[in-house]
């Protein structure tokens, strides 16, 4: 059957780039083929373009484009085809032109579309699960990021023994109340980031009763206080807290409650077992053990930083490799989640003077690399390139400037070789960044980072940033153009 009409939802993990991209990849294959389609989006901001019930009922297929778990209680009844957002990038019109064919009828226990796309399988779930938490909690750690690295700028005063020194403190004047408060402020953003991220997380497995206690449990199993550890289980908490609450709800909504009940399973039964339960796992069996390995953890990677000149080197080019390698998917958003996580853990455990920020630095350095890379070798190389792509060109560089990494998704899926260039490219900005000892403590990870974010390390690391992250995307772009050499571009 040939669909005349679809409708489709789109999502990524970032609930920024992937999700218009592929909104407007779809949209666009729909009208060259002379279909009808409406598209909800499911990004940062929330849904857009809601889907109503009636196009829902009158759609022939639904397409559900996403990174992240989108749920699909509404499209009981459906023929559903589940892909990721790079599919739709890579070739949408023939996805839409197949979709009758490869989707299979929903029925509310879950689905498998094709040989290889097994929606159902595990690991599919698990990274969708974690995507989820990450959407939820890259906003939180935007703004706490930038709160705390702009109130640190005004924290450094003169020393008081020492003209010629300054040491890290507010003033106690006015000016310095309110700017340490600003920074307090920052330090409530990262606390609450990992109990939003289980919550995520959470949501995602068991829907809208597992938010309030996993999100409870996320915040226990971070309180040092409360675990009588000297911090608290970090991400790792975080994980495990996210899973363990949304299988306990899930579990928890298939018993088959009294009808007088029902009401109130959702906000009331639910959400106080799964709390009381998390307390008594957490509090007696799980917590303190996980504190104590991850402080161990993060005691023993601030050792090797210090200690091995080669180590921050090593792990800062992993992680800038991995944001090139698919440019905002899953590989990208874990580089991301490690190198946060060490942040926001060390921050709490060791405070402004010993956390570690290197990963963080060596992974959003390496953001704007793929996207800067591809810019330059449009406007370098052109003839290698037709000239819809050195239009993309100038797209990838505002999107590359602004810090967003998907820029260089169209080169990418146009020729997959490109994405060798990307992942080198952006491993040599992370291992530069940690070669010259540059800490990030949050912002745009562009060129701009310099200015909107804050930088610290060696004397002009701001200088240092720009010039690391313009250098690595000129080798990008001449990779590019080693990758591209026996092209041959015909009449433009």
């Amino acid at each position: 059957m040939a669909v005349k009409f679809f409708v489709a939802v789109t999502g990524c993990a970032a609930g920024i780039a992937h999700t218009y991209m592929a909104q407007g990849a779809l949209e666009k294959a729909a009208e060259e083929l002379g279909i009808t389609a409406k598209v909800e989006t499911q990004g940062t901001i929330g849904t857009e373009n809601e889907l109503t019930e009636r196009e829902i009922e009158q759609a022939d297929v639904v397409i559900i484009a996403a990174d992240i778990h989108v749920d699909k209680s509404c499209f009981v009844g459906k023929k559903i085809l589940e892909v990721d957002t790079n599919q739709v990038l890579k070739d949408a019109k023939s996805l839409i032109e197949t979709a009758s064919e490869k989707a299979v009828l929903f029925s509310g226990k879950g689905m498998k579309v094709g040989k290889n796309m097994e929606v159902g399988s595990s690991s599919n779930k698990v990274v969708k699960f974690l995507m989820s938490g990450l959407t939820d909690m890259i906003p939180i750690a935007i703004a706490a990021g930038l709160l705390l690295a702009f109130a640190n700028t005004f924290a450094f005063q003169p020393d008081p023994n020492n003209a010629d020194l300054v040491v890290w403190g507010f003033s106690d004047d006015a000016k310095g109340m309110f700017f340490s408060k600003l920074f307090d402020l920052g330090k409530i953003g990262f606390t609450l980031m990992i109990p939003i991220f289980a919550a995520g997380v959470a949501r995602a497995i068991g829907d809208k009763p597992a938010v309030a206690p996993a999100f409870i449990a996320g915040y226990m199993i971070n309180d040092a206080g409360f675990l009588g550890t000297e911090t608290g289980a970090g991400f790792l908490g975080a994980i495990i807290v996210g899973f363990g609450v949304g299988y306990l709800v899930r579990l928890l909504k298939s018993i088959p409650w009294p009808n007088m009940l029902k009401p109130v399973v959702p906000i009331l039964i639910i959400p106080l077992i799964s709390a009381f339960i998390s307390f008594i796992v957490i509090y007696y069996l799980i917590g303190q053990p996980v504190a104590l390995g991850m402080n161990s953890l993060y005691t023993f990677i601030n050792d090797i930083t210090k200690n091995y000149a080669a180590a921050p080197i090593i792990y800062g080019a992993i992680l800038g490799g991995m944001m090139g390698v698919d440019l905002g998917g899953p590989i990208n958003k874990t580089a991301i989640l490690v190198s946060q996580a060490i942040f926001v853990d060390t921050m709490a455990q060791f405070g402004p003077d010993g956390v570690n920020a290197i990963p963080q630095a060596a992974a959003c350095s390496a953001i704007a690399v793929a996207p800067l890379g591809a810019a330059f070798a449009t406007w370098l190389f052109k003839k290698y390139f037709t000239t819809d792509e050195r239009a993309l060109g100038s797209s990838a560089f505002v999107m590359g400037i602004v810090g967003i990494t998907e820029g260089a998704i169209p080169f990418a899926a146009a020729h997959p070789s490109l994405i060798i260039a990307n992942t080198i490219s952006s491993a040599i900005s992370g291992a530069f960044i940690a070669a010259v000892g540059i800490q990030f403590y949050g912002g745009i990870g562009s060129p701009l980072g310099a200015f909107i974010g804050y930088t610290t390390g060696p004397t002009l690391a701001w200088l240092w940033w720009i010039l690391i992250i313009l250098f690595s995307a000129l080798i990008n772009a001449v990779l590019y153009r080693m990758t591209l050499r026996k092209r041959v571009i015909v009449n433009g």
